[in-house]
């Protein structure tokens, strides 16, 4: 069985090469080496793309169309939720407060500076737990995250957070009257021809917002085709360019290594992360009222213009205080003006699912990948206990790359 699978599986490699010579140009023996490479390393499911045009497309375990929880992956329809409500004007920006759609929130000193951007950013400043183990038992999601404690000052910190990211699903339903799943349903995945799907919902029925998500890996891949070419896919236009610019870009606090956009984990690449706030970014906000005196300090960033991400972090941190920073980030961001420029468009958005489910974009380079490793062996630890086994997120990058 195994001798007959081995070979059906070259003979698929041999008649795939041929049927896409002449489409999107890339390395064939890199491809040939990742598709090996995921299947020793156990990936049920395997989906390449250039430019709009798949170029592989591998089941190793199950069926073609299996549906699999993608786990922290569904965070991303948070930020896509936003930017559909923003770009239809049923709210006007991420400065927002969500004390706008929840009284009881109003009268906290902490909680009511709480912006949507915080809940997208993971700079909220809520109590959270690593992980979701606390969340789960509970039956309100929405009411779980609006009941935790504010522990500091709200863009001041980043800090992964599984259960103030619930409160976008409870946003949505506030804003439109629909649960999440069917705002998603309707302006997201319907467009995109995803009808393969199941969402998780807690026990009063809000949708999940942190995880939740069952999808194919075909249909995944679409969402990545989307966000790659800045909200467009197949001709339609579901997210403005607008917003998906401004999920792509990550908070300055903790020397801007948290490296997470809105609802989506950004990284720059190895070949050039260079980035900086860039002399017409300065002159934008100093035209639209920013702080002379905050203008005046990012004016002195413009003597170097080659700063990597935590270098400028670092040179941030030490020419503005916290306070400064999230008074730049939240005017900006009212403004919906991305504050850096990844040089050339070096960068990748990357989310990963529990145990070694990746999506990972390449807006620059129009590649997209998608790798679905269910829980029989995504559970399996290192001999020395220290990882999953079979977590091969940034093997997977390094091939994109090469492609």
């Amino acid at each position: 069985m195994n001798k007959l699978h081995c070979t059906a599986f070259s003979i698929f490699i041999i008649l795939f090469t041929y049927c896409v010579k002449g489409q999107s140009a890339y390395k064939k023996d890199v491809l040939e080496d990742l598709i090996k490479f995921n299947k020793e390393m156990k990936s049920d499911r395997l989906v390449v793309s250039i430019k709009d045009t798949i170029i592989a497309d591998v089941t190793f375990h199950g069926k073609s169309n299996d549906k699999f929880l993608i786990y922290s992956i569904t965070k991303i329809f948070s930020g896509v939720a936003i930017g559909v409500l923003i770009d239809k004007k049923l709210i006007e920006n991420p400065e927002v407060p969500v004390a706008t759609f929840f009284e009881e929130w109003k009268n906290d000193t902490l909680k009511n500076k709480i912006t949507i951007r915080h809940i997208l950013q993971h700079t909220s400043g809520l109590s959270s737990s690593s992980g979701s183990r606390d969340i789960y038992p509970e039956p309100d999601f929405v009411k779980f995250a609006l009941n935790s404690a504010a522990i500091t000052e709200p863009g001041h910190s980043f800090f992964y957070n599984n259960k103030a990211i619930n409160l976008i699903s409870g946003i949505v339903k506030k804003v439109t009257g629909k649960s999440l799943e069917l705002f998603i349903k309707e302006n997201v995945f319907i467009p995109l021809d995803i009808s393969n799907y199941e969402w998780r919902t807690d026990k009063v029925g809000n949708t999940w917002g942190m995880d939740g998500l069952w999808l194919n890996a075909t249909d995944l891949m679409k969402v990545g085709q989307m966000l790659c070419n800045f909200g467009e896919w197949n001709g339609k236009r579901i997210l403005s360019e607008r917003w998906c610019k401004m999920m792509f870009q990550i908070p300055l606090v903790n020397a801007m290594r948290g490296k997470y956009g809105y609802a989506m984990a950004i990284r720059s690449l190895p070949i050039q992360d260079i980035i900086s706030i860039t002399q017409q970014t300065v002159d934008t906000l100093n035209q639209l009222g920013l702080k002379t005196d905050l203008v005046q300090k990012l004016q002195t960033l413009q003597k170097k213009d080659d700063y990597k991400y935590v270098e400028l972090g670092t040179t941030l941190n030490q020419l503005l205080t916290t306070r400064e920073m999230e008074e730049i980030s939240s005017f900006a961001s009212r403004q919906m003006i991305p504050l850096y420029t990844v040089h050339n468009g070096y960068f990748y958005i990357k989310h990963g699912g529990e145990y070694g489910l990746l999506l990972t974009a390449f807006p620059k380079q129009k590649k997209v990948v998608v790798r679905y490793l269910g829980e029989k062996w995504g559970r399996k630890k290192k001999d020395d206990g220290t990882d999953n086994k079979y977590l091969i997120d940034d093997e997977i990058v390094n091939y994109m790359i090469k492609l």
